[in-house]
């Protein structure tokens, strides 16, 4: 009786390597390929297009492209940066929390938070646009 419970705790490990060879698992890292952000005051557009990062502001002395550098996908959105030794930017993408951008009163579906080097932190709307006030009044 004693050595049956001597071999109970190493029982389930025997009957695990006696079993099938463990499948190797591909992991896809998901990846956000396009997308677009729009900010006020001042304005600012972001475009995220395969792995660049495209910024354009409203004056035109804050316009470059990045390669992307790091993209997570977060439990809120997304983590998207860019970086080289003359210009920076990050995005923070909060899927699902839907925002207006205060000028032309559309209600797009994400808010952007982005923080651009010589132009500091911004707050914008991203990706589709739920409501657009203009386009209903033309049709």
């Amino acid at each position: 009786m004693r050595n049956a419970l001597l071999v109970m705790p190493i029982l389930p490990l025997l009957l695990v390597a006696c079993g099938e060879e463990p499948q190797d698992t591909v992991v896809t890292e998901e990846k956000l390929t396009e997308y677009k952000a729009y900010g006020t005051e001042p304005g600012w557009t972001v475009d995220i297009k395969n792995d660049e990062i495209i910024h354009t502001s409203q004056d035109g002395n804050n316009d470059f492209s990045l390669a992307v550098q790091r993209m997570k996908k977060t439990a809120t959105g997304w983590d998207v940066k860019g970086f080289t030794d003359k210009d920076n930017i990050s995005v923070t993408i909060v899927s699902g929390e839907e925002c207006n951008d205060g000028m032309s009163d559309r209600i797009f579906a994400d808010t952007v938070k982005v923080s651009v080097s010589g132009s500091g932190y911004h707050n914008g709307c991203g990706g589709e646009i739920l409501s657009d006030p203009e386009a209903a009044e033309a049709t």
